[in-house]
């Protein structure tokens, strides 16, 4: 395992020693730094490398609907080298990234979920075209990520389209087309088809027990099931047109396939979803945010599903200059089914391609699906404060409810239990080579003391430490 990681950070390096040149990273998807080789006929060609090491602890997590039972203790390491490259003009511009994930498993010792080499994905892959129809739209066609610049609110509804292979990647295969009606007012038109399996790939994942499946389901709603397809799209609206109430307006359709469980079919559904989020700010010191959406929509066979979701925040930031700090006081709410498991109407919150850790690592791995935010209401406490030079820390907490009582965590109550989540961000090295090389690192805390919505009264647990190294 050391001859791994070994030859895969001097791989890192080896191709952050061959840059000629730096420039800082555009939006769309390139990480920064970037070496850069510009042609006499005008094109950027840059390029570049990451590699992340995440090693992470988790205990006793409540299990969703497995009468009581609770997670057993896991310690793994999680290695994630990424390269890329791109050609830009100012009329377009092509962007490629490369990406593998594997892990070393500590406990269980026999595990051999995801080992090395697992498989090499195209993480990224998509065309840009700017200023078509008189400077009024951009065109992105291909794979790519939803995140940062590119990202929608605070990514309640739209941010990561591979849930099935947690943070290893979070792309979209879709269209985006930016129409421009003015430099403070936009509209995205998105089209999107998520497939379950990854075609563009290269190599066997392996399992637990350490057998090579065809491949990596990256699309699920229901543990254990395969072949969903996810796809659909719709309209966000962005507006800045009063500096003080920026606001966001959204339209989106989403069709899940049916998909296959211990030789049965799972229905498909249709969700429609409307929403707006807005972010006022209030004074210099207070700003709020307030986002709400309904959902409408069909199961295979006629069933009606429908759902809620509604976030309201107030930060409170003071002109310190010196530690930035923050207190944030919100609440978090997505509706729930008292008959969730039948074969009824649906009244749970469908997360669409919000399915992320939102606020919590530790909650995709009790939940129905990776990440299957729904049937939660959480009023809650964040902390923080920006110091010295890349410095941060955010403490958050706060008593977790479910919205109905579905009996799917094996108590009787509503009451998920007091949960709490601190993490430190820091800098390392910065500059290794020159003006390029970036080493960043940062440890997460996360604490869960069930209440009588789970059967388990022990305290579940989540722990992890990580480098990235950026070239």
């Amino acid at each position: 395992m050391n001859r791994v990681i070994g030859w895969v950070v001097c791989a890192g390096l080896a191709g952050a020693a061959s840059a000629q040149e730096v420039k800082p990273a555009p939006s769309g998807g390139a990480q920064p730094p970037q070496t850069v080789r510009e042609t006499e006929g005008g094109l950027d060609w840059d390029g570049g490398a990451d590699l992340r090491i995440r090693h992470e602890l988790h205990d006793n997590v409540p299990q969703y609907n497995a009468n009581g039972a609770v997670s057993g203790n896991q310690s793994y390491l999680r290695i994630r080298p990424r390269v890329w490259g791109q050609v830009k003009h100012e009329d377009f511009k092509l962007y490629m990234r490369l990406t593998d994930e594997f892990r070393e498993y500590f406990q269980p010792s026999e595990s051999r979920n995801s080992q090395f080499p697992d498989e090499i994905i195209v993480d990224n892959l998509y065309l840009d075209l700017y200023n078509l129809f008189n400077d009024r739209v951009d065109l992105r066609i291909g794979r790519q990520d939803f995140l940062g610049p590119d990202g929608y609110g605070a990514g309640r509804v739209l941010l990561d389209g591979t849930q099935g292979d947690g943070s290893r990647t979070a792309f979209m295969d879709a269209i985006k087309a930016t129409v421009k009606f003015d430099e403070k007012n936009a509209l995205d038109l998105l089209a999107i088809y998520n497939s379950s399996d990854n075609e563009l790939s290269w190599g066997h994942p392996k399992g637990t027990n350490g057998k090579a499946p065809k491949e990596r389901d990256l699309t699920y709603n229901v543990p254990g099931a395969t072949g969903m397809d996810e796809y659909g799209g719709g309209l966000y609206f962005k507006s800045k047109e009063w500096k003080e109430f920026p606001f966001d307006l959204y339209y989106l359709f989403k069709r899940e396939t049916k998909a296959r469980l211990a030789g049965h079919d799972l229905p498909g559904r249709n969700t429609h979803t409307l929403g707006a989020r807005v972010a006022p700010k209030i004074t210099e010191t207070l700003s709020a945010e307030f986002e709400g959406a309904a959902q409408a929509g069909e199961r295979d066979g006629g069933k009606s599903v429908r759902g809620y979701m509604g976030y309201a925040g107030l930060t409170y930031k003071p002109i310190v200059e010196s530690y930035k700090p923050f207190a944030t006081v919100a609440c978090y709410y997505l509706s729930g089914d008292r008959n969730h498991g039948t074969d009824d109407n649906d009244t749970s919150w469908n997360p669409l391609w919000s399915r992320w850790p939102q606020y919590s690592e530790m909650y995709p791995y009790h939940d129905r699906g990776v990440c299957y935010w729904s049937n939660l209401i959480y009023p809650n406490l964040t902390i923080g404060s920006a110091f010295a030079n890349g410095h941060k820390v955010n403490v958050n907490a706060g008593p977790m409810f479910a919205a109905v009582e579905d009996g799917m965590g094996g108590g009787g109550g509503d009451f998920r239990g007091w949960f709490g989540m601190a993490r430190y961000d820091f800098p390392l090295l910065k500059k290794i080579f020159g003006k390029r090389g970036d080493l960043t690192g940062h440890v997460t805390a996360e604490l869960l003391d069930p209440g009588d919505y789970y059967t388990s009264d022990t305290v579940a647990y989540f722990l992890r430490w990580e480098v990235i190294a950026r070239f």
